[in-house]
């Protein structure tokens, strides 16, 4: 089955599961980052992390809705879109 995607739907791009994946994914790195040898107390650390999680968060949401705005707009004025070959599997 062939599939073209003519269109991306912000609100479900920012409404779908893709937000809190990608904050988890960046609460993890930022945690890797974070966690060297130092003096400063657990919560502040901590905190320091999910700040650099929420920041990183937004900085690859604004650049996925930033995508997908000019995706549309590419599909908009003719030019194909994505295609997928999708295939049933029983």
């Amino acid at each position: 089955m062939r599939i073209e995607i003519k269109k991306i739907s912000i609100v479900s791009l920012l409404t779908s599961a893709f937000a809190p994946a990608v904050f988890i994914i960046m609460l993890i790195s930022s945690l890797s980052m974070i966690f060297t040898p130092s003096d400063s107390p657990f919560f502040n650390v901590l905190m320091q992390a999910v700040f650099i999680a929420i920041v990183k968060t937004l900085i690859i949401m604004i650049c996925a809705v930033i995508g997908a705005f000019v995706y549309n707009f590419l599909c908009a004025v003719g030019m194909k879109g994505l295609k997928l070959d999708l295939e049933d599997v029983k």
